[in-house]
């Protein structure tokens, strides 16, 4: 039986003040979470774009094997990280792998290092010339820490071949607190030896500058066999005009002092399918991926790199062929530039 005394007109006050604590507590912790998912959906896989958001039926690649703790000496130049072996006897081209996460320094004033990273193999004491080597290459704010990822081609074999993931750090010298390196953590993957692996075709000769506004066509391969997709690997070397330096590949720079700025540039990449008829003709058109990313002065190289698999699931009844296009936009903020070195596809099929 409820007593009297318990709805004195203080109680009621005392009551009603511990629901809206109550309240207030579970919104609070409501707005938060949801700030933190809406943060790692940023941090993992950039600002998607609604109408090219990337199917359930591709997913990104298999895990990469245990990460390797090493560290990245200050002014290195190809210094050898971890390295892999390709079978004797392997009658496909290697897909290589790798994923290179520069973890934080313990640096009191901001420092950068520009880091870079490629791929090469070698068989019986001799260099094997490479399809594709991997290259990549970021600017890291030593405190924050980064990352790089990418894909090498190595071509057949008849003799078993050493792959070294290699890295560079050229342009730093040790701070005033002693840190005189960059730990680092290093994956490193073949891929399985029974796909059959195309490289794409280039489309660009040269670094080539897209301002906002424009599109670019930097990666596209015809598949005869739609049914026979399994993946696809890809790297897109990108520069933002933030400044002029390092927006070239062996000309000048494409990037002018007019065009620099501290604004980032905002820039689009889509993986696109179309779909051909018996007669060649475009049947219809599908995006595997589309995603946004942002590149700021202080990053100023963004080796963009994506893992799919799944893609047959996607293929329409009535295809015959397919014309896989990897394509740059140029969405906001200071013009970009797109290397035609180290930017690459590997589109992998069933045998």
């Amino acid at each position: 039986m409820k007593d009297p005394a318990d709805d004195t007109p203080s109680r009621r006050g005392a009551r009603v003040r511990r629901r809206r604590i109550l309240a207030l507590t579970t919104y609070s912790l409501v707005l938060v979470l949801a700030t933190v998912v809406a943060t790692l959906a940023i941090e993992r896989g950039g600002i998607d774009r609604p109408p090219g958001k990337p199917p359930e039926a591709a997913t990104t690649a298999r895990e990469s094997p245990t990460a390797v703790q090493t560290s990245l000496t200050f002014g290195a130049q190809d210094a050898e990280l971890e390295t892999v072996t390709v079978p004797a006897g392997t009658a496909n081209s290697a897909l290589i792998s790798f994923d290179l996460k520069i973890n934080r320094s313990p640096v009191a004033s901001p420092q950068a290092a520009l880091v870079s990273a490629r791929i090469d193999c070698s068989s019986d004491g001799r260099q094997v010339q490479m399809s594709a080597s991997g290259k990549v290459s970021t600017n890291v704010l030593l405190a924050r820490g980064g990352e790089i990822s990418g894909q090498a081609l190595a071509p057949p074999t008849d003799e078993e071949m050493t792959c070294s993931l290699r890295a560079s750090a050229p342009f730093i010298n040790a701070p005033s607190d002693g840190v005189d390196s960059l730990p680092v953590s290093v994956s490193l993957d073949l891929g399985a030896t029974d796909r059959d692996r195309h490289l794409a075709l280039h489309r660009l000769d040269d670094a080539t500058l897209v301002e906002p506004g424009a599109e670019l066509t930097v990666l596209s391969l015809q598949v005869d066999d739609p049914r026979s997709l399994d993946s696809i690997n890809s790297t897109v070397r990108l520069t933002s005009c933030t400044v002029v330096g390092g927006s070239r590949d062996a000309g000048e720079n494409k990037c002018q002092p007019s065009m620099t700025g501290t604004e980032s540039s905002t820039v689009g990449i889509r993986v696109i399918a179309r779909w051909l008829d018996e007669d060649g003709a475009i049947e219809s058109t599908s995006t595997y991926w589309d995603e946004i990313l942002a590149i700021d002065h202080d990053t100023h190289h963004v080796p963009w790199n994506l893992r799919l698999q799944g893609m047959a699931s996607k293929v329409p009844d009535n295809a015959t062929a397919v014309v896989l296009v990897v394509q740059v936009d140029s969405l906001a903020g200071t013009p970009v530039v797109v290397h035609a070195d180290g930017t690459d596809a590997v589109i992998s099929t069933l045998p």
